[in-house]
C-alpha cells in the first residue's frame, strides 16, 4: 500500500505496509522484452511472467509495497500493466491508488505511460458510484526477478510530491527456476559491440564465437548477417566451440526486408540452447520489438540452422544450398558409428519467427535447418512461426524431435531430405490461411539421385496437419524423389489438392507394390478428413496406388466428421481418434528405443489443459 498526504494538501507520497493477506488480483503477470525503437518503450531480455506476480515492497521501509499484476491479450503479444495500492491521508482517510497501462507490447521492459489513478466508491456502509480521476503518470521499469523501478510523476493540482521507488519482492528473492531473469543489464560482455541504436541493453554478435560462450538473458542480442559458432572442423584450420543460451533469452536480426541475419552451428560445435516453458528462447525480427518503424513479416530473420556430421547421402559433399556465398558443409560417413551418434548439443523451448531467406529459388534457409544433425543432439519443444519457407527442415542426419510446431510456413511444415533417418514424435503444422504454403509434411531422398543411399526414411509419430485453402497443389503430406518414411497415428485435415500424395517412379518402387510393401515406406493409423481428395498420385506414380496403399494398411481410414476445434491449432473436439503405437507386434528396427507409447492419433490425446503440450511456450496462431 502507499500513504501520502490528502491530496489537497502538498506533502510527500511513502509506502505504507504490505498487506501480506491475499488480495484479488486480475491474473497472472506476463512482462516480456526486446529492444526499444522508440523514446517511450525500451526492451532487452527480461520480461514478466507468472513468476514476478505478487506483492512488492520497498527496503527502504521494510513490510510496505504495493500488489503488481498484468493481464495478458489472447495472443500474447502484450497487455496491461496493473498495480494496486492503499493509501491513507494525514487524517486517517483512505482510498486506492492504481496503476494501469493498457498498452504494453511483448518485448517492452519500460513504459512511461502509466497512467496513476485515484479509485473511490463510497464507504462501508454507503456505497457510491466508482469513480477513477488519473492524478499522475508513472514510469515502471523491470531490472530483473527481484527488482523493480517505479518512478511517480503526480499531477501538481494533486499537492503530492514525485518519488522515485526502488521495489523487491516480498519474502525470499525468486530462484533461476522460479524466474530465469536473475542477473541486472551492467554492459555488454567483450566479445560483444554496444548498439545504442536499437536501445540501452542491446549487443551485437560478432560474425563468430569461439571458445566457450553464454548468451546471457540480460542483454538483447543483436544478428548482423551469419553468426556462426566454430569453425567446420571436417576442413583445415577447423575449431569447435560450445554456445550456451540461458532460457529466456532474446535475439533479434536487424529487420531487413530480406535478412540473411541467423545463427548458425558448425561441424564439430555445440549449441546448449535450453529454454523451459515458462521462459523459452525467442528469436525473431527488429520488426516485433517497441516502437519499429514497420510491422513484422516473413522473411526478415535468416533462421537458426546446425551443421552436424551425421549420416548424409551427399556425403563427403554436403554443402548448404543456402549460402550466398562460401557453403557450409555438412554430414557424414553411414557407416560411421560416430557419425550415427554426433552430438551438436541440446535446443529446446525455442521459438523461431519471421524467417527465412531465399537466395535465389529452390536455395533457401528455413525457420530451423538441420543439416547432417546426429542422433546424439536433442531437439524437443521448438516452434517455427510465421516463416518464409519450411518451418523444420532436415537435410540428411538422424536426430530425433520432440514436439515441434509449425505455425503459418511460406512453403512446407516439415520437410525432409538427403537421406534422413531420424525420428519425430508429436508435432503440428497449422497452416490455415497461409499464403504461399505448400505442403504440411514434404518427404525427399535427394533431389539429385531418387535412389541414393542412405535411402531417407525418417519414422513419424502422433502428427496433426491442418491444411491451408489458398493453393490448389497444396497436400497435407507429398512423399516423392525415392524417399522411404514409416507413418503412424498422423492425422490429416482440410489440404485443397489431396491429404496424401505419393509421387515419383522411384518412390513407388522402392516402396513395393500396393499389395505387397517391402516395409520402405509404410503407413498405418492415418486418419484424414475434409482434403479435396483423400489421395492423388503424382508424376511416375500409377494412378490409384496412392488410394491402394492407403487402404490396404492397418488403421487407415476417412473420418466423417471433422475431429478438430475450429481454429484451435491442431486441438482435437474432446478426445483424439484412437490409435495403439507402436503398433502391436511392430518389427521395425529401433521402433521401442525413443518413442513414447500413445493410444491416440495426431499430435494431442484431447483438448484438455493437461494434454496441451504447446500451452504456455509456444506462440498462439496470429492469423
Amino acid at each position: 500500500m502507499l500513504r501520502g498526504t490528502d491530496p489537497g494538501r502538498p506533502g510527500p507520497l511513502v509506502l505504507l505496509e504490505s498487506v501480506m493477506r491475499p488480495i484479488l488480483r486480475l491474473s497472472r503477470l506476463a512482462l516480456a522484452t526486446a529492444l526499444a525503437f522508440a523514446a517511450t518503450q525500451a526492451a532487452a531480455s527480461i520480461r514478466f511472467t507468472e513468476a514476478v506476480d505478487g506483492n512488492w515492497f520497498n527496503p527502504a521501509q521494510d513490510g510496505r509495497g504495493v500488489s503488481v499484476d498484468f493481464v495478458p491479450n489472447a495472443s500474447r503479444t502484450g497487455g496491461t500493466f496493473f498495480a494496486a495500492t492503499f493509501i491513507y491521508d494525514n487524517a486517517g482517510a483512505p482510498f486506492w491508488i492504481t496503476l494501469q497501462d493498457n498498452d504494453i507490447s511483448e518485448f517492452q521492459f519500460r513504459s512511461t505511460t502509466v497512467g496513476i489513478f485515484r479509485a473511490a466508491a463510497g464507504t462501508w456502509s454507503t456505497a457510491a458510484p466508482l469513480t477513477n480521476a488519473r492524478i499522475g503518470t508513472a514510469t515502471v521499469t523491470l531490472n530483473h526477478c527481484n527488482e523493480m523501478v517505479v518512478a511517480l510523476d503526480m499531477d501538481a493540482a494533486t499537492g503530492l510530491a514525485d518519488q522515485s521507488l526502488t521495489l523487491q519482492r516480498v519474502g525470499a528473492p525468486a530462484d533461476a527456476v522460479a524466474c530465469a531473469w536473475q542477473q541486472p543489464f551492467t554492459a555488454c560482455p567483450s566479445f560483444a559491440i554496444p548498439e545504442p541504436a536499437f536501445g540501452p541493453r542491446v549487443c551485437s554478435l560478432p560474425p563468430t564465437l569461439t571458445g566457450d560462450t553464454t548468451l546471457t538473458n540480460n542483454i538483447t542480442w543483436l544478428m548482423r548477417g551469419k553468426v556462426q559458432v566454430g569453425r567446420d572442423t571436417g576442413q583445415p584450420g577447423g575449431q569447435a566451440a560450445t554456445l550456451r543460451v540461458q532460457p529466456g533469452t532474446l535475439l533479434v536480426s536487424t529487420a531487413a526486408a530480406a535478412s540473411f541475419d541467423h545463427l548458425a552451428v558448425n561441424r564439430g560445435s555445440r549449441i546448449f540452447a535450453e529454454g523451459s516453458r515458462d521462459f523459452p528462447i525467442i528469436m525473431t525480427t527488429g520488426n516485433e520489438l517497441p516502437g519499429a518503424p514497420a510491422a513484422p513479416a516473413p522473411g526478415q530473420v535468416g533462421g537458426f540452422v546446425i551443421y552436424g556430421a551425421g549420416p548424409a547421402n551427399c556425403f563427403p559433399n554436403c554443402s548448404a544450398e543456402w549460402e550466398p556465398a562460401t557453403p557450409s558443409p555438412f554430414g557424414g560417413d553411414m557407416n560411421s558409428a560416430a557419425a550415427r551418434t554426433d552430438n551438436s548439443g541440446v535446443v529446446r523451448f525455442m521459438q523461431v519467427r519471421f524467417a527465412g531467406f531465399v537466395f535465389t529459388a529452390g536455395r533457401e534457409l528455413n525457420s530451423f535447418t538441420f543439416a547432417g544433425v546426429g542422433a546424439g543432439t536433442t531437439l524437443e519443444y521448438l516452434q517455427a512461426f510465421r516463416g518464409q519457407d519450411d518451418g523444420l527442415e532436415w537435410f540428411g542426419g538422424n536426430v530425433n524431435t520432440r514436439h515441434a510446431i509449425v505455425t503459418c510456413p511460406g512453403d512446407d511444415g516439415f520437410d525432409w531430405e538427403e537421406g534422413f533417418t531420424g525420428k519425430l514424435q508429436f508435432g503440428v503444422v497449422d497452416m490455415r490461411n497461409c499464403a504461399g504454403s505448400n505442403h504440411g509434411l514434404e518427404m525427399s531422398n535427394s533431389p539429385s539421385n531418387a535412389d541414393a543411399q542412405p535411402r531417407a526414411r525418417g519414422v513419424f509419430a502422433n502428427v496433426t496437419v491442418v491444411g491451408q485453402s489458398q493453393s490448389a497443389s497444396s497436400d497435407a503430406m507429398q512423399i516423392n524423389n525415392g524417399t522411404g518414411g514409416n507413418f503412424y497415428n498422423l492425422l490429416l485435415v482440410g489440404s485443397p489438392r489431396s491429404c496424401i500424395q505419393i509421387a515419383g517412379a522411384p518412390t513407388a518402387a522402392a516402396a513395393g507394390p500396393a499389395t505387397a510393401l517391402s516395409g520402405v515406406l509404410t503407413g498405418e493409423n492415418i486418419r484424414t478428413f475434409g482434403c479435396t481428395a483423400n489421395t492423388s498420385e503424382g508424376t511416375g506414380v500409377t494412378v490409384g496406388y496412392t488410394a491402394a496403399w492407403f487402404a490396404g494398411q492397418n488403421g487407415n481410414s476417412v473420418l466423417s466428421a471433422n475431429p478438430l476445434i475450429a481454429n484451435s491449432g491442431g486441438l482435437p473436439n474432446g478426445l483424439a481418434p484412437t490409435g495403439r503405437f507402436p503398433p502391436i507386434g511392430a518389427t521395425l528396427p529401433a521402433l521401442n528405443d525413443w518413442f513414447q507409447p500413445t493410444d491416440f492419433v495426431g499430435a494431442f490425446r484431447s483438448n484438455a489443459a493437461e494434454d496441451n503440450w504447446a500451452a504456455g511456450w509456444s506462440r498462439p496462431f496470429n492469423p
